[in-house]
């Protein structure tokens, strides 16, 4: 990524979080950018594009994250627990005190939808390597894919209703336990 869009990323981001995504304007962006709007649109179509784009570098600093935290993790669980980690829990404890963070959370799938599905796409990939380790067979009436997908729906869900890091750990901790049941 070129500097000038590395730029325009962290003075959006840092907008979306403070005022919220339908309150922030390309203007804005410009402005906190330190460049002109025509530069700002040379760069990116509109807020959505720049949205989008900030997704799509959560994501790579999520696989780089991972491809160097999961090595470490022994157990199924300690696996499970990085895996959330690195794709709910931290991305939600960056956004979810500030000012706007609630509404980025519950509102990113209609400000950037591909990049949320695709961000999901990843989520649940990663847990189905995990899981397709452990759950070889169909056990309880449920494959590895089953598991997977509904482990994935479900931390929709949570990311959704939480409000707090701990509460939303707490969640996945369960999640994590309901895994681990599953494939014994």
């Amino acid at each position: 990524m070129e500097p000038k869009e590395q730029k325009i990323l962290v003075a959006a981001y840092r907008l979306f979080n403070q005022h919220g995504f339908r309150k922030v304007t390309m203007s804005d962006i410009a402005d906190a950018a330190e460049m002109s709007r025509p530069s700002l649109y040379a760069a990116f179509a509109n807020k959505e594009a720049v949205f989008s784009a900030i997704g799509v570098q959560h994501n790579a600093r999520a696989e780089a994250s991972l491809a160097e935290r999961l090595p470490k993790a022994t157990s199924l669980r300690a696996r499970l627990e990085v895996l959330f980690a690195v794709w709910i829990i931290e991305p939600f404890a960056s956004v979810v005190d500030s000012p706007a963070g609630l509404d980025m959370l519950g509102n990113a799938a209609e400000y950037a939808p591909d990049a949320v599905a695709k961000t999901y796409e990843r989520f649940e990939h990663h847990l189905l390597t995990l899981l397709k380790m452990e759950l070889t067979s169909k056990r309880n009436g449920m494959t590895a894919r089953d598991l997977a997908h509904i482990m994935t729906l479900a931390t929709k869900g949570l990311k959704a209703s939480t409000s707090t890091v701990a509460e939303l750990t707490r969640m996945t901790d369960g999640l994590i336990a309901m895994a681990i049941a599953t494939t014994r």
